[in-house]
């Protein structure tokens, strides 16, 4: 979470190459993980994001981490299956996923393949 109304410095990982966020007057910005990519059906993404210095003005972020307890159930909510919006990742304990996520540090691109389900 970050307020960036004065000072630029998010950026996110898009297509190869960082690109930076420019800000929007009074937003706050929520990065979220890949647990509420999970629970969201892939209808919210985890995005790979950094925040770098500006030499032009101070800027202070604070970072909020929340993680469920090693045996909470993560899987996609019911809601939001469907037909039309089938069932994209498989039901786990939190503790797979942080067991595969520590294992595939800096692998981003690769963390959920083991929680997809086959199509």
């Amino acid at each position: 979470m970050a307020d960036f109304t004065r000072c630029n410095g998010l950026q996110v990982f898009k297509d190869g190459e960082w690109i930076g966020v420019e800000p929007l007057p009074n937003a706050l910005v929520v990065n979220i993980g890949y647990q509420l990519q999970i629970i969201s059906n892939g209808k919210l993404k985890c995005a790979e994001h950094r925040a770098v210095t500006n030499s032009r003005s101070a800027r202070t972020s604070a970072a909020f981490f929340f993680t469920p307890s090693p045996d909470c159930l993560i899987k996609p909510a019911g809601a939001l299956i469907n037909a039309s919006n089938p069932q994209l990742y498989k039901a786990f304990q939190y503790k797979e996923f942080f067991t595969n996520y520590a294992m595939k540090q800096g692998q981003t691109d690769i963390v959920l393949e083991p929680f997809k389900l086959q199509a």
